[in-house]
């Protein structure tokens, strides 16, 4: 299930609207205007998309935008549901046995981390190489993901470069038109809002999200090591009740109370106890 995230496009657009908002208290609806050059906004984005496709090739760069599209459709996974799963496949797995048990719910499961867990686990691998394996799908994951966000990475460096370079060109032409004072104005308006576009990419757009893909990244390993701890819970033949108290080590006081009043973990107590 995958969830639309407003507050990125909305902390991008509340970000540039703050600012176009404090420059017309300054400076009116004409100060506003003045902030608006396509040639510096060629300069900044040219200049960058130019930079990323020398540095990166023509198949990352594109996948940027797949990567940009990331933070705007997040995947969801409600923490609720998502235990009651780990929870249930252990329960099944004590009452109608490891492999005739988990090979049915192994192919109900669309999670393909969960199902490569549960083809182990059947297979008999022991708590190690179970480990082993997935630690090297987590750590696969990793990279995968380090490349988009080393690319939106480079771009929040790469970005206020671009407007420096603006500036120079800025100030070349406000030199050249020395002898001419009505052209200074232009030349000197080309060599700081070009600097001004470069400071708000980077700051406003790409560093945010590469923060944002980071902690994505991280959220995901985290869901997948408790996935690895519950698998080898149930390889161990442990049972529900354990299983759930070690998920509760995971979660905060609060996530895990608010887990608890919700069916199926909270009236299947007694029934545990008995397998």
């Amino acid at each position: 299930m995958f969830r639309k995230d407003i507050f990125t496009p909305i902390g991008i657009v509340l970000g540039i609207g703050i600012i176009f908002l404090a420059i017309y208290f300054a400076g009116g609806i004409n100060g506003m205007l003045a902030f608006i050059s396509m040639s510096s906004f060629m300069i900044v984005a040219g200049g960058l998309f130019a930079s990323l496709l020398i540095g990166f090739g023509a198949k990352e760069v594109l996948n940027m935008f797949k990567v940009l599209h990331t933070t705007f459709r997040r995947k969801e996974i409600p923490i609720q549901t998502f235990i009651n799963t780990l929870v249930h496949l252990s329960r099944t797995s004590r009452t109608e046995g490891i492999v005739v048990g988990l090979e049915k719910e192994m192919q109900k499961t669309d999670d393909p981390f969960i199902k490569r867990g549960l083809r182990l686990v059947i297979d008999g691998y022991d708590e190690k190489m179970i480990r082993k394996i997935m630690t090297m799908d987590i750590d696969a994951m990793r990279k995968r993901h380090a490349n988009g966000q080393q690319l939106i990475a480079r771009a929040g460096e790469l970005s206020p470069a671009w407007g420096m370079v603006g500036t120079i060109i800025g100030l070349v032409l406000m030199f050249q038109q020395i002898n001419s004072p009505h052209e200074i104005g232009p030349a000197i308006a080309v060599a700081l809002i070009t600097t001004f576009y470069g400071v708000i990419f980077a700051n406003l757009v790409f560093n945010p999200i590469a923060t944002q893909l980071q902690i994505l990244t991280e959220e995901e390993v985290f869901l997948k090591e408790v996935i690895i701890d519950a698998l080898i819970s149930i390889r161990n033949e442990e049972g529900p009740a354990m299983l759930r108290d070690k998920l509760h080590l995971y979660l905060t006081e609060s996530v895990f109370d608010e887990i608890a009043e919700h069916a199926p973990l909270g009236v299947d107590s007694h029934e545990e106890k008995q397998v």
